[in-house]
């Protein structure tokens, strides 16, 4: 066993002393009427802001779980951006995953309200998970935020790059990966859609305000669409003040990590991809007349960046010892990922 793996004892007694009693600090009793809410959302979209916009809906603020936020209670979190060993991500995940089954079942079997934020790339695991709670008495919800992938994609290389900077824990997230999650989300919105056991199904927008929310209690069809409504959002055209700042946050980003020769190569692939997606996407969406030097400027800077990344890509992928977090799928585990 390594210095990073947690003796089943320890892990328990963490559990006991830090976990739960911070997780469920506001819930200390079991409720009358409680609830499950899975937030769904790929990495880089505004699941925050969401989480506020629903524990404002719910009254009582619900316990708030995410494998993020339980990566922080191993004893060696820190020197995890420092650590040189595959084996520490995987110690320090497997810790994560056996604490978030373990808050999962603590609020379905003590009535406490829970809000699960993830990925949730399996959703007919998570659509499981809400109905062991909907056996158990709960309302169950499905919140699923909208975010355009230029968006999210541009997010998650943002934040790793930014961390990179101030030298911090930089946790890089895959275009593939990303993807993947991006794709999960549509798949939940179709699981829930054809689910008794969810109560309540709501598409959040990108700028917080609700694009859909039904209650299955109003009819048996009353989900039909929300699907449709969350790829509809996805796809949702920016503003041309959104697409300019979009455009300099890149090229921000860009400028940056062409300083830096020890990143690893799935950063410039990220932003390859970034680059294209500029130019297929975001800058025909200006507004502005196509032949406009603006658009000509932009369009010239962005080619020439994207040159430069392709002859930069390192022949040698460097091994990211700080991937997300996957939580197992199983009986008790909930589907969650992030």
């Amino acid at each position: 066993m390594t210095s990073w793996e947690l003796e089943p004892s320890e892990r328990d007694a963490i559990l006991a002393r830090d976990v739960l009693p911070l997780v469920f600090q506001s819930s200390t009793h079991a409720e009358e009427s409680p609830s499950l809410t899975l937030l769904a959302g790929q990495p880089g979209t505004a699941r925050q802001r969401a989480i506020r916009t629903l524990i404002v809906e719910h009254g009582q603020a619900p316990a708030v779980v995410g494998a993020d936020d339980l990566r922080a209670f191993h004893p060696r979190f820190a020197a995890l951006s420092v650590a040189s060993a595959p084996e520490s991500l995987d110690a320090v995940t497997r810790a994560t995953a056996a604490w978030m089954r373990d808050c999962i079942r603590y609020a379905r079997e003590n009535q406490r309200s829970l809000l699960l934020e993830g990925a949730f790339q399996n959703p007919t695991a998570a659509v499981g998970t809400a109905a062991r709670f909907a056996a158990a008495g709960f309302q169950t919800r499905v919140a699923i935020v909208a975010s355009r992938r230029a968006e999210s994609l541009l997010s998650v290389a943002s934040l790793y790059l930014s961390n990179v900077r101030a030298g911090n824990l930089a946790r890089l997230v895959s275009r593939e990966a990303h993807d993947r999650a991006f794709e999960a989300t549509r798949d939940l919105a179709v699981e829930a859609e054809g689910s008794s056991a969810v109560d309540q199904l709501t598409v959040i927008g990108r700028n917080g305000d609700v694009v859909f929310d039904a209650r299955r209690a109003d009819g048996d069809e009353v989900f039909r669409g929300a699907a449709a409504a969350l790829e509809g959002a996805q796809s949702a055209r920016l503003s041309r003040f959104d697409a300019t700042q979009w455009l300099s946050e890149l090229h921000h980003a860009t400028d940056f990590a062409m300083t830096r020769r020890d990143l690893p190569r799935a950063v410039t692939e990220l932003l390859v991809e970034l680059h294209d997606v500029a130019l297929r996407e975001v800058i025909p969406e200006l507004y502005a007349p196509s032949d406009g030097k603006f658009i000509s400027a932009i369009e010239q800077k962005t080619v020439a960046r994207l040159g430069d990344l392709q002859r930069s890509q390192p022949l040698e992928e460097v091994v990211d010892l700080a991937a997300p977090v996957v939580v197992p799928v199983g009986p008790e585990r909930g589907g969650v990922s992030r």
